[in-house]
């Protein structure tokens, strides 16, 4: 609605303008270094139906959620000095958290060479023998750090697709999900360190926090057109725009 008032356009106009941008903050590239995963559901509580018992009870052939599986990817900064960026994150939406999709978005979205860091799903130690190495924390034992050794970044980027999710758009659609990530993540990689805090845990314990500050909007503008090199936009027959690039297509 924002984005309409300001052009002077429709609101679905507005919706088209902001799929188009948020194509062009796709990254392509694969991420190197350590990369963390881990999983989240889309989607809210369905609608209670008169004569449809609800998921999550047992019965045969009743799913045990209505909720869209997502599969998030997490890379760790370089360094945290001054002035060093942040790592990049992506999300995909994915039919199931089973090997095969990991395998998808993992092959497509991470460096072999990579240093992977996830939970102990099932599903992630099958594929973490397809990277350089890939350690694991023990969730059910109540276990989530152990050294350097964690999947916090993903786990926190998985909280930040939420909050914006529920204080900004409020509602998405699985069908343009991707779309969605693609900003959200882009917003998680224009940060810089300004600093280091020390904080004290609720066991008491202190750790030293890096301070992050959001990149301008002005030098954020120059990123978007960077990721815009070689996707071809076309107008289409019923006066819309199409970009084609190789991460998706939209019309």
């Amino acid at each position: 609605m924002r984005l309409a008032e300001a052009v002077g356009v429709s609101r679905p106009t507005a919706w088209r303008m902001g799929h188009d941008l948020r194509l062009m903050l796709a990254r392509e590239t694969p991420l190197g270094g350590t990369v963390e995963i881990d999983e989240f559901y889309l989607g809210g509580r369905p609608k209670k139906q008169a004569d449809t018992p609800p998921p999550g009870r047992g019965r045969k052939g009743q799913p045990r959620t209505t909720k869209t599986p997502v599969l998030a990817v997490a890379q760790r900064p370089g360094a945290i000095i001054i002035g060093a960026p942040a790592g990049d994150a992506r999300a995909a939406v994915v039919d199931d958290l089973s090997v095969r999709e990991a395998e998808r978005v993992l092959e497509k979205e991470v460096e072999p060479e990579a240093h992977l860091m996830s939970d102990e799903w099932k599903a992630f130690i099958a594929v973490g023998q397809a990277f350089a190495a890939h350690d694991t924390v023990q969730h059910s034992k109540q276990e989530y750090v152990r050294g350097s050794i964690h999947a916090n970044s993903a786990e926190g980027f998985n909280s930040r697709v939420r909050r914006t999710i529920a204080g900004v758009f409020h509602h998405i659609s699985p069908e343009h999900a991707d779309l969605y990530f693609h900003e959200i993540g882009f917003r998680w990689s224009q940060r810089v360190v300004t600093g280091q805090t020390t904080r004290r845990t609720r066991h008491g314990q202190e750790k030293v926090r890096p301070l992050w500050s959001r990149v301008p909007p002005a030098l954020q503008l120059s990123k978007v057109l960077q990721t815009a090199t070689g996707r071809q936009m076309r107008r289409t027959r019923e006066g819309g725009i199409s970009i084609k690039s190789s991460v998706a297509v939209f019309r």
